[in-house]
């Protein structure tokens, strides 16, 4: 199994209104994706409740059996799609992938 974690942190936040609000949207677009694209085995959007200096703000968790089913899904269309509804949020990120 390879494990997919993708982590966000807002720049430019108002409040944490503002910082809810984006994370949503996030949700929103990439939670349905595990219904959409067939080799997702496991998918989890987790929006941080608990802020820290070290802290990011949402992360997206998902497993595929292989290597080239996360390929799959990184390039779906419905993938490049919702990252393209989102793009306009400005933010940093974080990436592992790993065999488990």
């Amino acid at each position: 199994m390879v494990r997919h974690i993708i982590m966000f942190r807002f720049i430019d936040v108002k409040d944490p209104e503002d910082c809810m609000q984006k994370a949503n949207r996030i949700k929103a677009a990439f939670a349905p994706l595990r219904n959409i694209i067939n080799v997702v085995e496991s998918y989890e959007v987790a929006i941080n409740e608990k802020s820290t200096d070290f802290s990011y703000d949402v992360a997206l968790i998902s497993e595929y059996n292989t290597w080239r089913d996360l390929d799959t899904y990184l390039k779906h269309p419905e993938h490049q799609k919702a990252i393209s509804s989102c793009k306009d949020i400005k933010k940093e990120k974080a990436v592992i992938d790993y065999e488990f």
